[in-house]
């Protein structure tokens, strides 16, 4: 008998490709689209952190936003907009809304210490300014904003918030947000992703999806049949190729498994540093053992 029978939906935060002269490479960005989506993705998460945002121009990823839509072909497109200040982030929320984005997203607005009231009134005015749904991306390690259960569920609490991504590990705190709002709950740490599922997210949206969504999507189909021993395999063996990505840095060696599965999408942009081949080495080793478990 399943033990969770409701399907996970797996959403790839896409990387941004580069080529050797730094411009971004739209061709190989609408081939790893479509590939990802081959490859089961439920749909794209489009200019988020594994897409290296914040290094990204304006006109740089309202383009990503358009290739990646026309390339989706139908398949769902969730936006990031996420800025530090409210009018950046709704400029490029109408644009997403304009060619065709189905959902926009947004950190928090971070350095500047806004304060809660500040914080919420930013997802009020961008939520409001689009007739599409807005989600909310909680990664405080990365922009430093911390906030507590009533906080966030205050904020899932608006009308036009439909939906969060979870990039922490504390599941009791995530568990009680959705307690409190029902909302829609995407875990965002992908070496995790059965403790999220088992504390009740709804799906993923992981870097290492752009190369391995498919073993995500077979450890939520084991975990859905109640098989939890295989469900943790497939976990283990994608935590492997995790380990090795972080350990030489992350988007770097994300990046390098996409070329060696057929898509050159170049490296990191400054100030993320490129792989050594020593690291690039290691990845091959540690891909090699794991990818087909």
């Amino acid at each position: 008998m399943s033990i969770m029978t409701e399907t996970k939906k797996l959403l790839v935060p896409i990387i941004t490709p580069f080529k050797e002269n730094g411009e971004v490479n739209y061709d190989a960005l609408a081939k790893l689209t479509k590939k990802v989506l081959d490859d089961g993705a439920d749909g794209i998460y489009a200019t988020g952190s594994s897409a290296e945002t914040f290094l990204l121009s304006t006109e740089e990823q309202k383009k990503s936003i358009e290739v990646i839509v026309k390339a989706a072909n139908g398949a769902k497109v969730v936006a990031h907009v996420g800025s530090v200040g409210t009018k950046n982030a709704i400029d490029l929320a109408k644009h997403a809304e304009k060619v065709g984005a189905d959902e926009i997203a947004s950190v928090p607005p971070f350095y500047f210490k806004y304060g809660f009231a500040g914080i919420k009134q930013y997802y009020k005015e961008l939520s409001e300014s689009v007739s599409i749904p807005t989600l909310m991306y909680n990664i405080p390690g990365s922009t430093g904003v911390s906030l507590t259960v009533s906080e966030l569920a205050d904020i899932m609490r608006l009308p036009k918030v439909e939906s969060l991504k979870f990039t922490d590990t504390n599941y009791y705190m995530m568990q009680q947000v959705i307690a409190e709002t029902g909302k829609f709950v995407y875990s965002g740490s992908d070496e995790n992703f059965i403790s999220a599922i088992a504390m009740g997210a709804n799906g993923g949206i992981g870097t290492t999806y752009n190369f391995m969504v498919d073993k995500y999507v077979r450890i939520a189909k084991a975990y859905n049949e109640g098989k939890m021993d295989k469900a943790l395999e497939i976990q283990k063996s994608a935590n492997a190729i995790t380990r090795a990505c972080i350990e030489s840095g992350t988007l770097a060696g994300t990046k390098y498994i996409c070329t060696m599965q057929g898509i050159d999408v170049g490296t990191v942009r400054s100030p993320f540093a490129p792989l050594t081949e020593e690291a690039k080495k290691h990845i091959e080793e540690v891909y090699a053992k794991n990818i087909n478990i």
